[in-house]
């Protein structure tokens, strides 16, 4: 059998590691896994393992990025507060349409299902969330919410310097995992590599039509490009991705099938990716973050009819997604973030959308959260230099909060600092 040459590799691989900025493939068993070198005990968090019976072991946090602003005002609609109707004479949700939460704010009435999770003690939602000298650009202010440094440039990310703080030591290559499209900065840290699916069946590197020799011989190829006890820094740091982007892949194959569906999921690319978090967990995954991502929120014109289609995508998916954790036994095990990197302008402009704004709320939903409103309602006439709203929370609150109370992780050491912690876990 002739070795494989560094540039057939190469050529062959060009596909594999978008995930990874690497430019080399992983491959297919004949059984559609991964060939590797390790077991599949080598995936196994030890103390997870030590926990026994539940299929989450440990807590799980699910992030949902709501990207390009959400408008957070006529989302959670202050409908008894001065200004509203007067800022928004064509925008505004009115008082007979809004989903009370209280009597002074409600929610958009595409959001029935997550009305009801309220209403059952389920969902919290912090109001007033940003941070000091907020940024309107969507690249900066993301970034700010990705890496938790609202005072500097960081190249790393709030998510990944807690695996890395937390989690050095458990082994599973699935510890954290990326679901859609996007890499995101999040995760980012020196000692952390974290895999994007989109889904079970297609998180491949190489098409399984592919030869069995030509497999083998790729195998072999890539752990010796790839081999972890190179020496050198960086080269050192390569290989550790790729190995574990190589176990990551065996790790998906090698789940269990213990996934049942028992909820009618609506059609949509959130509720699909929600749905894949789920097929994780029951499968045993033992992954203690998730992240997924809906976009298109950047409603500068138009925003009413578009508005209420993504809230109501948003709503259908998070009450879908609830209903299957609860069906599996899981609802307990999971908590779910959702944010946006900035709330829009309390004045709707002539184009029949807002501008970027600031302030927004959080939404915090899971079997063990305290549900209600937290912090309180920002000002929609008392606003700072440039016509925003004066945030009241800050972001990292509901960071340490997470972290701290709910994962169990040194918040303190991932944030720089001691932030109050919110009573919503």
């Amino acid at each position: 059998m002739k070795p494989i040459t560094r540039r057939e590799l190469l050529v062959k691989g060009t596909a594999l590691f978008a995930t990874l900025g690497l430019g080399v493939p992983l491959l297919w068993s004949k059984q559609g896994h991964a060939l590797l070198t390790d077991t599949a005990e080598d995936a196994t968090d030890p103390a997870a393992a030590a926990a026994g019976g539940s299929a989450v072991k440990s807590p799980v946090l699910v992030v949902v990025q709501l990207s390009g602003g959400n408008d957070g005002i006529n989302t959670v609609i202050p409908y008894g507060l001065g200004g509203y109707f007067d800022a928004r004479p064509t925008l505004k949700i009115t008082e007979q349409e809004v989903l009370p939460l209280s009597g002074q704010v409600g929610l958009h009435p595409s959001l029935v299902g997550l009305h009801g999770l309220f209403e059952s003690g389920k969902l919290a939602i912090v109001q007033g969330v940003g941070y000091p000298n907020p940024d309107r650009s969507h690249f900066r202010s993301m970034d700010i919410w990705q890496t938790g440094e609202p005072d500097k440039l960081s190249h790393s990310g709030w998510l990944g310097r807690y695996l890395q703080a937390s989690m050095a030591d458990v082994r599973n290559p699935l510890k954290a995992v990326q679901i859609g499209n996007n890499v995101n900065k999040a995760f980012l840290a020196d000692q952390v590599n974290t895999p994007v699916i989109q889904s079970m069946e297609t998180f491949n590197f190489l098409d399984p039509r592919t030869p069995v020799a030509d497999q083998n011989r790729i195998a072999k190829a890539f752990l010796d490009m790839y081999d972890p006890n190179r020496q050198g820094a960086h080269l050192k740091v390569t290989c550790r991705h790729g190995k574990d982007a190589y176990d990551s892949v065996d790790a998906i194959h090698s789940l269990g099938v213990d996934y049942q569906n028992k909820v009618e999921y609506p059609k949509t690319g959130i509720a699909r990716d929600l749905q894949l978090v789920v097929k994780l967990l029951a499968g045993k995954s033992d992954t203690r973050v998730f992240y997924v991502q809906l976009g298109g929120f950047d409603d500068h014109a138009q925003e009413k009819e578009q508005h209420a289609r993504l809230l109501k995508e948003l709503d259908m998916g998070l009450k879908a997604f609830y209903e299957d954790l609860t069906a599996q036994g899981l609802e307990n095990d999971v908590v779910t973030m959702a944010f946006s990197e900035f709330g829009r302008r309390v004045k709707e402009n002539g184009s029949g959308g807002t501008d970027h704004g600031t302030a927004a709320p959080v939404f915090i939903l899971g079997g063990q959260v305290k549900g209600g409103l937290y912090g309180v309602y920002p000002s929609l006439t008392d606003l700072d230099r440039n016509g925003d709203l004066k945030y009241g929370v800050d972001f990292r609150s509901v960071y340490f909060t997470l972290m701290d109370g709910w994962l169990k992780g040194d918040a303190v050491s991932v944030l720089g600092a001691s932030y109050e912690k919110l009573k919503f876990i």
